[in-house]
């Protein structure tokens, strides 16, 4: 049996995508523990983390370590439970031990024991790949209540 799943312009062997969600689900989870520590270990020592949700991307492991420490506190001030999901992630490798993947990522928080979607998202991740793993060397994260709505006569 063929191994190989097409993506966008290039192939992801099966087994690298499994562990493209291994990783995922290990870094989001960590997040969402609060281990500030092991997330801010999934990306590379210059990793940048940009989203339309902040004024400017954030770089490298001790802004990723400030980015991480100030969300679990204004979570743990609201007394707040998050939990991140990705879906649907598409591979795309490009040179050699990078790639690219692009995936949506709802964001429920729970508190008061109300389970409610917070924003939707999309990331858009470039990974490079070692012998030590997989890293976040590039993250940018599309919240979709900062995007612009499509004016009349757009297409839904």
């Amino acid at each position: 049996m063929d191994q190989t799943v097409t993506f966008g312009n290039g192939n992801a062997p099966a087994e690298v995508c499994s562990r493209i969600d291994q990783f995922y689900a290990i870094q989001m989870q960590a997040l969402d523990d609060g281990d500030i520590a092991a997330w801010v270990e999934t990306f590379t020592e210059d990793g940048v983390f940009a989203s339309n949700g902040l004024p400017d991307p954030v770089e490298g492991r001790s802004g990723l370590t400030a980015l991480g420490s100030e969300a679990v506190a204004r979570l743990n001030e609201k007394g707040a439970i998050r939990r991140h999901f990705v879906f649907n992630v598409i591979v795309e490798p490009l040179a050699e031990g990078t790639l690219r993947t692009t995936c949506y990522v709802p964001v429920f928080d729970t508190v008061d024991g109300v389970t409610s979607l917070t924003t939707s998202t999309v990331m858009r991740d470039e990974l490079v790949s070692s012998e030590d793993g997989l890293f976040v060397r590039h993250r940018t994260v599309t919240r979709d209540d900062l995007l612009a709505k499509p004016g009349p006569g757009s297409a839904a």
